[in-house]
């Protein structure tokens, strides 16, 4: 990353009301938060021109570029890259800015905000936000985005990426599985990073009251929550492998659950009529071809996984004590950690663990990080269970393997909330 010591900032934008005036209404907007990602974004912006012309010939586009304040030319390699595109700055906190952010872009969720108060004020009839540093995107992508809002047969467009099966485990046995519990949908990326909404999805929430004001990931939570609860169509979108090129991305696990994990537990504080009354879970209708989960043999150390699970039950049980009911707990200790090969670590008890931080989240018995982090080992420990599973088996089984655990949190979901209120 460059040093802000030794690179001045890049003087700021023209006022937005002269941009928006100079560019006029459009139909798509495509936002795209950004910091330092001049090496990529040029990239991107290819693709979404090619999509564009390819797809959309007729529609008039811009692009909305918030920016953090990079200091790599990332603004200027958008303004020269012949798009019509509208430069803007958000506030980026400054502890974000000293804690790499999970997606890698500080104050990600006031440059949402701001794009989506862009998109309003051009009249677009769809918003589709893509990542500056997944230069992997190709024409394909604005297709399967853009084509259900445009089409008016959607509202929200979520992705689902091919993905080899250890890939993303945060998502399967943390996050999707939640998601699915809390809000009725089966969606395999609830935090995909691109994703289009309809001009009606849009104008919904600029005029709730109610919407996030500030919180890392908490916007783009919010707002499948929102679609879902107040009948809004949903799709997902085949867009293929997804490959990051970033150096302000973390790769610190414990950073990755704390914020992902962090903001959907404060979705659930904040929002509970989202999630409290929603009982069973359906498939979301998915466009493209759907890419079966990659099973070519990859290195996994099962020993090390399991051995970060051992550590935590040394260190952190007094932690744990103070989250998990003793019933639970009791199992968490029971697992057998003598040999990694035999581990497991059952589909109800991970899901009565993560509903039980849930709800020591919710009522404080921890300090927020500090629990977050907590959960780690006990992660890695199920990520462990996960391998052992389904390192011989098909990627059929493991699917299916995957669907267990989306099941187990759904059935647990009464317990959830008979100890929320």
């Amino acid at each position: 990353m460059t040093d802000p010591d030794q690179t001045p900032a890049p003087a700021p934008p023209p006022a937005l009301d002269e941009q928006l005036a100079a560019l006029g209404p459009r139909e798509i907007a495509v936002g795209l938060p950004t910091y330092n990602n001049a090496a990529t974004v040029a990239a991107v912006v290819a693709a979404v021109q090619a999509g564009l012309r390819a797809h959309f010939p007729e529609a008039t586009a811009l692009v909305i570029n918030s920016d953090a304040g990079s200091l790599d030319r990332t603004p200027e390699v958008l303004a020269e890259s012949g798009v019509p595109v509208v430069l803007t700055r958000h506030e980026a906190p400054s502890g974000e800015r000293a804690a790499v952010p999970f997606h890698g872009v500080p104050g990600r969720d006031a440059a949402l905000r701001l794009t989506l108060d862009v998109a309003r004020r051009v009249g677009a009839r769809v918003l589709v936000v893509l990542e500056a540093d997944v230069p992997s995107i190709d024409a394909g992508w604005i297709e399967r985005l853009v084509r259900p809002a445009w089409d008016e047969k959607a509202d929200l467009v979520v992705p689902a990426y091919a993905r080899h099966r250890y890939e993303g485990t945060i998502t399967n046995l943390l996050l999707a599985p939640l998601v699915r519990a809390l809000f009725g949908r089966r969606l395999r990326q609830p935090l995909g990073g691109a994703y289009a909404l309809s001009l009606r999805l849009l104008e919904h929430a600029q005029a709730l009251p109610g919407r996030p004001a500030s919180g890392r990931d908490l916007l783009e939570l919010w707002l499948v929550g929102t679609a879902i609860a107040d009948g809004f169509a949903l799709r997902e979108a085949w867009l293929g492998p997804r490959r990051v090129e970033s150096r302000t991305r973390t790769t610190d696990l414990p950073t990755m659950v704390a914020q992902s994990l962090g903001a959907l537990f404060t979705l659930m504080e904040r929002y509970e009529p989202l999630w409290l009354a929603v009982v069973g879970s359906e498939p979301v209708p998915a466009l493209g071809e759907a890419a079966p989960l990659a099973t070519a043999p990859t290195a996994v150390d099962v020993e090390r996984l399991v051995g970060a699970f051992r550590r935590g039950v040394r260190d952190l049980v007094q932690i744990w004590e103070l989250i998990l009911t003793p019933e639970t707990l009791g199992d968490v200790l029971s697992l057998e950690v003598r040999d990694a090969a035999a581990y497991r670590f059952a589909d109800p008890v991970w899901a009565r663990v993560v509903y039980e931080f849930a709800l020591g989240h919710h009522f404080g018995v921890v300090h927020g990080d500090h629990l977050l982090r907590s959960l780690v080992p006990l992660y890695l420990g199920r990520t462990a269970a996960l391998v052992n599973a389904t390192q011989a088996a098909s990627a059929a089984a493991t699917e299916a393997a995957l669907e267990r655990v989306g099941a187990a949190f759904e059935r647990a979901k009464p317990y959830l909330v008979e100890r929320w209120r």
